[in-house]
């Protein structure tokens, strides 16, 4: 408000009444150039760069009269939590922007007949000494796919700390855009800036803006650090995304970057460093794109046959009482694929009140000798002789474990394996209140290190697969830490995801282990993460039910995940983080009736897996008593119905890049209902709808029926009604077990779903109970 009472008195610098606006050379032609399938045109009178496809439709175009490229100064503020090195507050800083872009020439390349070349200059002023001279390329890579780079050749002496790059260009109002990775608070992000940086969410951000997480003081930080739009800070972040008016826009380049589509008329791409790569991505339909696109990010293989026919219950406590819980699953006929003991390395207590102890773990990467003495002997048993497969759990990160055999942590730091300080001692990591070191995955001398590690510590017992957990904790900042590769951190800081997922790809190619029998599950990403993982999950939610970080969070995190390429994607069935004791008088636990509810969500993802939480005294688990066990075979048995045609859904996405679990927008982008009800339905593939239920003490849903073509019917599983295709809501009965699924008719499956189907019709009259 100052600046602009500032320039209305005329005290600004001259430069701030330069309006912005682009200047077009008499030597540039105004006609289509042809790279083969793309036509180009810098137009004299939209006085506009404009790109087209084949068929004559838009695809991309500048705003008029207004530069297309733009730098700017200013250094932006990276600040980390003091007791969380992965939670960031960006503040970004431009100051003296240029305003005018001229384009003096364009031509088609001489050793590229497939590619455009654009030159010009940008500059603060009129005046050639506050130039920037740059290139803006543009080469066909296929009839679908068109790359784009801008650089700044070369820099007047003034203007040599202009050092970033901004792309603008047209959209509508109309115009939603979804992607960038997992973002789990809106639907269209449209009318929000997105930032482009791997970091932990911040449990409960938006702080005492929502009514549950006055419960947390913590909370009040964490909302503060979790991102500029207070909202759209992820683990999984990712340069792309995919509209309704079938476009797709992404980037190849690492650095932070930030999308504002604030403005209804405008996209600015803003890029911290002064080359871009990129591409548009050109398709009939959105799942046209996203095929196209994920053929550059990658596609996620299915699933081995083993994990599609149970459940994967987490359990922590030593081997006394996985084996007890186990037992009794298979006393109560409770299909199960496999364990997942997160804590196989020991408990690390953390207090965090003085009635609270937090249950960490040890980051040793050692079987612990009192929880778990005989841990080779646990897996084989279960695998062996009942069939239940073990999953376990790993992070890049060390400590010094009192009493290990091994101390992985020394030998890390001895031989600078790991991410190093200034002054060349490891580099400290802040982990919610606990410290570790980090490997620094630039080295490959750490590279071999730690994969031998992994073979010989964590993989020879014969386990299964393991959730790989962090990734997000390299500091961003150069000033702060030192790499074995001389490049700065701050282009590696979203590639460390990319790294830690393809390190774990080549252990378990060199492992006599079959490739295609193993399971791994990440959190963090970047854009061609799919390409070496195996499967996702959406990282640590709270045990509630609200948008900002419980369980429709997870539902928006999942769906909006399948439109940047993490097709195969869950949640921990029950949530984690547990608030109990920061505040007097108030606490967050997880209730029956929320594990219940997140089962049915849990039930219709890639993998069903429960989790204890993080205090798992003071939550709901499924194995308190007959009744939560008998409930919990239940929705167990519904996941494994859908076997058959979730194992056609995984293939489809790695034959095509398709989400297993669909944004309704998918199929009905231009039904503006199907763009609002994101977060409260899906469709899990072509032929089921489902609308779990998302809030508590209720037994009902609405659910949207889109407007399909004749004859196009809903058939709920449970009472065999038919609902029309009709755009228009109906209200639709969700007893405990029994969520709103719907298959459309007439069928089109090919059979897949008849398990499904008898599964409901045999467990019509099912019913349970909260007591």
């Amino acid at each position: 408000m100052m600046q602009s009472f500032i320039k209305s008195v005329g005290l600004a610098p001259l430069d701030a009444y330069v309006e912005p606006r682009i200047s077009i050379g008499n030597a540039v032609p105004d006609r289509e150039i042809s790279t083969g399938n793309f036509s180009i045109q810098v137009d004299a009178e939209a006085r506009a760069l404009i790109i087209k496809n084949n068929k004559g439709r838009v695809i991309w175009k500048s705003l008029h009269n207004l530069p297309f490229l733009s730098s700017s100064l200013g250094t932006d503020e990276m600040t980390t939590a003091p007791y969380n090195d992965a939670l960031y507050k960006i503040t970004e800083h431009d100051e003296h922007p240029t305003r005018l872009q001229t384009i003096t020439r364009i031509e088609t390349s001489l050793a590229n007949k497939n590619q455009v070349r654009i030159m010009g200059g940008l500059g603060t002023k009129i005046v050639p000494p506050t130039h920037l001279n740059y290139e803006f390329v543009l080469t066909e890579l296929s009839p679908t796919q068109l790359e784009f780079s801008a650089n700044i050749l070369n820099r007047d002496p003034a203007m040599k700390d202009y050092r970033r790059l901004m792309i603008t260009f047209e959209s509508r109002k109309e115009e939603d855009f979804y992607g960038f990775g997992e973002q789990f608070y809106y639907g269209s992000l449209k009318g929000h800036k997105v930032p482009i940086l791997v970091r932990e969410r911040g449990h409960g951000r938006g702080g005492p803006l929502q009514a549950t997480f006055f419960s947390s003081a913590a909370s009040f930080v964490e909302g503060y650090f979790s991102g500029d739009d207070g909202y759209c800070s992820s683990t999984i972040s990712v340069p792309q995304y995919v509209t309704t008016d079938k476009r797709c826009l992404f980037l190849e380049t690492s650095e932070y970057t930030s999308f504002n589509l604030c403005e209804p008329d405008r996209v600015t791409i803003r890029v911290e460093n002064s080359q871009v790569k990129g591409r548009i991505i050109d398709g009939e339909s959105m799942l046209d794109l996203l095929t196209e696109y994920t053929s550059y990010c990658g596609r996620m293989k299915p699933l081995p046959d083993w994990i599609n026919e149970g459940v994967v219950a987490g359990i922590q406590g030593g081997s006394n009482k996985v084996r007890e819980v186990v037992r009794e699953l298979k006393r109560h006929g409770v299909p199960l694929a496999a364990v997942w003991i997160t804590d196989w390395t020991g408990q690390r207590e953390q207090q965090l009140t003085k009635n609270v102890t937090l249950r960490r773990l040890w980051w040793n990467w050692e079987p612990d000798a009192v929880s778990y003495p005989d841990w080779s002997s646990l897996v084989q048993e279960l695998g062996t002789d009942q069939n239940i497969r073990t999953l376990s759990y790993i992070t890049p990160l060390l400590v010094s474990k009192p009493g290990a055999r091994r101390d992985l942590y020394r030998e890390a730091a001895e031989r600078q394996f790991m991410v190093r300080a200034p002054t060349l001692g490891p580099y400290v990591v802040e982990c919610g209140g606990l410290q570790a070191g980090m490997i620094d995955l630039t080295n490959p001398d750490a590279w071999a290190w730690f994969k031998e590690v992994l073979k010989e510590h964590v993989w020879k017992d014969g386990i299964s697969g393991m959730m790989v957990d962090y990734g997000e904790e390299l500091p961003y900042d150069m000033r702060k830490i030192m790499l074995k590769d001389n490049k700065p951190s701050s282009t590696y800081h979203n590639l460390y995801p990319e790294m830690w997922a393809q390190l774990h790809r080549e252990v378990i190619q060199e492992l006599t282990l079959p490739e295609d029998d193993a399971v791994i599950f990440f959190r963090a990403g970047f854009t061609r993460s799919p390409r070496h993982a195996s499967l996702f999950w959406t990282g640590d939610h709270n045990v509630s039910w609200d948008m900002s970080d419980g369980l429709k969070g997870a539902l928006a995190g999942m769906l909006s995940g399948g439109f940047s390429g993490f097709t195969l994607n869950h949640s921990d069935v029950g949530g984690y983080n547990t608030i109990e004791g920061q505040l007097k008088g108030a606490s967050m636990q997880r209730s029956r009736e929320l594990l219940y509810r997140w089962m049915e969500l849990g039930a219709f993802s890639a993998v069903f897996r429960t989790h204890e939480g993080i205090l798992p005294e003071r939550n709901a688990q499924f194995y308190e008593n007959d009744d939560t066990y008998a409930h919990f075979g239940h929705m167990a048995r519904l996941y494994v119905a859908l076997a058959p045609y979730r194992k056609h859904l995984m293939s489809e996405a790695h034959e095509k890049g398709w989400p297993l679990m669909r944004h309704l927008v998918l199929y009905y982008p231009s039904d503006p209902v199907a763009q609002e009800v994101g977060h409260q339905q899906f469709l899990f593939g072509a032929h089921v709808m489902v609308a779990p239920t998302l809030s508590p003490a209720t037994t009902y849903v609405k659910v949207y029926f889109p407007r399909e073509g004749r004859d196009v019917t809903w058939r709920h599983i449970w009472t065999g009604k038919y609902f029309e295709g009709n755009g228009t809501y109906k209200t639709v009965d969700t007893p405990l077990g029994q969520p709103a699924v719907f298959i459309k008719e007439p069928r089109q499956d090919n059979g897949l779903l008849n398990n499904l189907v008898d599964f409901a019709n045999a467990n019509a009259t099912y019913t349970t109970t909260l007591k």
